[in-house]
């Protein structure tokens, strides 16, 4: 499972095609800050923001693997070498968005079945609904 990012795609265009995988993951992206310097909402590129390439090629076409034996930590360093973004992977935890900090080292895949999980508990035992 590749993402395919063309000259001018859009980071939602990423964002929709990583979720096509992960339905339960969401990935956003922020932009590159010192090392040790923590991130803050400020820095969140929004959905239209454009990718911008270093080298400026018209036809290039960069692909981040994104398989689901792949660790987050490992897909996060390819959008910062790649694209120059710090991107961080969320999971889906019932009605709410946790980034995956604590669980960098497990791969995609098991991140989004945590996520089906623990979101499809939630959905069953809505207040006010039957069970």
């Amino acid at each position: 499972m590749m993402l395919q990012i063309e000259k001018g795609s859009s980071l939602k265009d990423i964002q929709k095609q990583f979720n096509t995988y992960y339905p339960f993951l969401k990935i956003e992206f922020f932009k590159a800050s010192p090392v040790g310097e923590p991130l803050y909402k400020t820095s969140l590129f929004t959905a239209a923001d454009l990718v911008k390439y270093v080298d400026g090629a018209e036809n290039k076409v960069l692909q981040i693997d994104v398989s689901r034996k792949r660790k987050v930590s490992e897909v996060e360093k390819d959008f910062e070498k790649l694209l120059g973004v710090s991107a961080h992977v969320y999971r889906k935890s019932g009605n709410v968005w946790v980034e995956a900090t604590l669980t960098n080292d497990w791969p995609l895949g098991e991140q989004n079945e945590e996520g089906r999980l623990i979101s499809s508990h939630f959905t069953k035992n809505k207040p006010g609904q039957e069970k």
